[in-house]
């Protein structure tokens, strides 16, 4: 299932979800590998690190491998910095395509436009929503334009 729209959603919200998935999918996509990447390392390390230090005798060999994981924990805590950087360009794609969308609407008055531009802008976590909203005024107002 996608988890963008549910199953009753009409064809022509599902169309402008599709194709905003479309320009968000890079990002999902790098954004998945370095956390899928990034949590086992990190817990490996920090698991082998942990019983090195309070269990094995410090000498050179294991100093050494000390080093090594915690350059690994290192590593992985930077994959996981990255993943949080793809999650917020996902955010600011997804907003400037939404309001991009809105402000080439033919259909909607330019108040609407604005309030529809307003509301994005003051509930960053509402996006979704709102562009789904969007979408419904507009497609009431093609039927009604339809049925004139």
């Amino acid at each position: 299932m996608n988890p963008f729209y549910p199953k009753d959603t009409p064809t022509h919200v599902k169309k402008e979800f599709d194709h905003l998935q479309s320009k968000l999918a890079p990002f999902f996509k790098k954004s998945m590998i370095y956390g899928a990447v990034a949590a086992p390392m990190l817990f490996f390390s920090l698991f082998n690190l942990y019983f090195l230090t309070t269990s094995a005798p410090l000498t050179r060999e294991t100093a050494i491998v000390i080093g090594l994981f915690a350059l690994a924990g290192a590593f992985s805590m930077a994959l996981i910095k990255e993943s949080f950087h793809q999650n917020k360009e996902i955010q600011k794609t997804s907003i400037k395509y939404m309001e991009e969308r809105i402000k080439k609407s033919t259909i909607l008055e330019e108040s609407a436009q604005r309030s529809y531009l307003n509301k994005i802008a003051a509930n960053p976590t509402q996006t979704y929503h709102i562009f789904y909203e969007f979408l419904e005024h507009e497609q009431r107002m093609k039927q009604f334009m339809r049925e004139r």
